[in-house]
């Protein structure tokens, strides 16, 4: 506690944190100057690279720049920005410089301009941020925000290009039939590279973020079979030329198979390669038809692309999940099962103490009596009235032994350890149970059931016992049967009355008492098959079935 208050503790601590935060300071600063240095070449080296595409003369090409800058203000933190915004915008100077001698006064001015224009434009793609918007395509939702981002952002920027009315807005020159199809062919010039931008950067993220796993047979896989669509439509197209459109339409199936396959960095990375052969298809080309018709395909591709990818994403992370609970839920079963065993266990060790307790306490003390009375009559036999009353109490004490010695085997019948199930299920116990209720009682098996193991001898016996007790009390019947067979590891039991049936449908568990409800938790914990069935000349009849491993023998 003395540490904890004493000031010069905290001194090293806030020597340290300083230390931390003007380290972070220095990184920010050289990474910054670094972006800012970096992205005027690489605005000018795309900007270049455009010249490549040019759908009309003078006016529309692939403007591959805007592509970049989406996709760098969408990876990159907001800290960052003013850095890539000052950089964006020299390169764009310095080219309009370079190619078009437009001065370079004014320049303070013009980052400056260019900066507030720029973050009108970011104001989509501001807000996702702030608000901590998932902008990735892990799934669905957040895809279709990415690209509605990566959109607005060129939609944003060509209007503002676009719409102004001064004299150095070349779309004012253009025939008012014309204008609206340059307006649009403007709009798709910047939105085929964004898309094309975002599918090459997601591809590379996955790639990054699958490092360790690029060695293997999977990946392997996928290459030899990206080559070998690859080959097989170059090889045909260089057979035949005008197989060209149908070949970029039939390139859509392989990309759904991939995705399946291989999920998200199948259909990228096969998306990835036909977008890449399609620009060197097209590379310095330069035909407005030809053009126009490529980037439809690329859009398609792209925006399939990474929908499917993130489709594919979310679908593996919801089986996963699902997977997950699954088996959080068999633990959960087996963890039931096992404390459903633990009871029934529980319960067989008490009715066989008590079924003991009776046996060696109360029969013994009934018998005692019983034996007492009759010597007592003996020596009271001249007194007529005294021997009467030794008679009733000598039935009274009978009638206890009698519904002693029947609760007690009941419990726990010595026959099931002595003799076996078979022995216990065709002994008196049951015939005299259910005779006593008006109830003829018959019991067939073939098969040898007493090689089962303790645990299968016991639910039988405890099935057919509780089956009995349930006909006694509420069927009406005067027929009671139990079939069983057991043969190649398959045992059934039927077990069938003549009485008033189930009120419910057939196939179906009845909502009865503790009788029907610990038949059906016996057969579950054996894994056991149970069907309570409607006979149609009235009666119910239960099926159970068990597959038995060799274990339970």
């Amino acid at each position: 506690m003395d540490r904890v208050f004493n000031k010069s503790y905290f001194v090293p601590l806030a020597l340290k944190l300083k230390s931390t935060q003007r380290s972070d300071i220095v990184k920010f600063v050289l990474f910054s100057c670094l972006i800012v240095l970096i992205a005027p070449v690489i605005e000018n080296s795309l900007y270049l690279f455009s010249f490549n595409y040019v759908v009309y003369e003078d006016f529309v090409s692939w403007y591959f720049p805007v592509g970049f800058r989406v996709v760098c203000y969408l990876f990159f933190p907001l800290r960052y920005w003013p850095a890539l915004t000052v950089g964006f915008t020299l390169g764009q100077i310095s080219y309009v410089w370079y190619y078009y001698d437009v001065p370079m006064n004014d320049l303070a001015y013009r980052l400056l301009r260019a900066a507030t224009r720029e973050y009108m434009i970011l104001t989509p793609l501001i807000l996702a941020k702030l608000f901590k918007v998932r902008l990735d395509i892990q799934t669905v939702k957040s895809a279709v925000t990415v690209i509605f981002i990566a959109i607005s952002y060129r939609f944003i920027r060509s209007m503002l290009i676009i719409l102004p009315s001064d004299s150095q807005n070349k779309y004012r020159l253009i025939a008012d039939e014309d204008r609206f199809e340059m307006m649009l062919a403007h709009q798709l010039g910047g939105i085929i590279t964004t898309l094309i931008m975002l599918l090459f950067a997601f591809h590379a993220k996955t790639i990054y973020q699958q490092l360790n796993k690029l060695i293997t047979k999977e990946v392997g896989t996928l290459l030899v079979q990206l080559c070998f669509c690859l080959t097989v439509f170059i090889g045909v197209y260089l057979f035949e030329p005008k197989s060209l459109y149908l070949l970029r339409m039939l390139a859509i199936f392989p990309l759904i198979w991939f995705s399946y396959r291989y999920g998200a960095s199948g259909a990228l990375s096969y998306a990835s390669v036909t977008v890449i052969s399609l620009l060197i298809n097209v590379y310095g080309v330069n035909e407005t038809e030809l053009l126009l018709t490529t980037q439809l395909y690329i859009i398609s591709y792209s925006v399939l692309a990474l929908l499917l990818s993130a489709f594919v994403t979310e679908l593996n992370k919801s089986k996963s999940a699902l997977l997950e609970q699954n088996k959080e839920l068999i633990e959960l079963s087996t963890l039931t099962q096992n404390l459903a065993t633990k009871v029934i266990n529980v319960q067989e060790s008490e009715r066989s103490q008590l079924s003991q307790e009776l046996h060696d306490d109360i029969g013994q003390n009934l018998t005692a009596l019983k034996t007492n009375i009759a010597i007592l009559e003996k020596k009271t036999a001249n007194y007529n009235e005294l021997a009467s009353t030794i008679t009733r109490l000598q039935n009274v004490s009978s009638h206890m032994y009698d519904s002693v010695y029947r609760l007690m085997h009941w419990l726990r019948p010595r026959l099931l350890d002595e003799l076996g199930l078979e022995a216990a299920l065709k002994s008196e116990l049951f015939s005299e149970h259910l005779n006593e209720a008006g109830i003829a009682y018959q019991c067939n098996i073939n098969g040898p059931i007493d090689r089962l193991n303790d645990d299968f001898k016991i639910a039988i016996f405890r099935i057919c016992q509780e089956a009995s007790t349930n006909t006694v009390k509420h069927s009406l019947a005067t027929e009671f049967s139990i079939d069983i067979t057991y043969q190649e590891n398959e045992l059934e039991i039927i077990i069938c009355d003549n009485g008033m049936g189930l009120h419910e449908q057939e196939h179906t568990h009845p909502k009865s008492g503790f009788g029907v409800t610990g038949i059906i938790e016996r057969v579950t914990l054996l894994n056991g098959k149970c069907l309570f069935l409607n006979k149609n000349n009235h009666g119910l009849c239960i099926e159970i079935r068990f597959y038995l491993a060799e274990q339970c023998i």
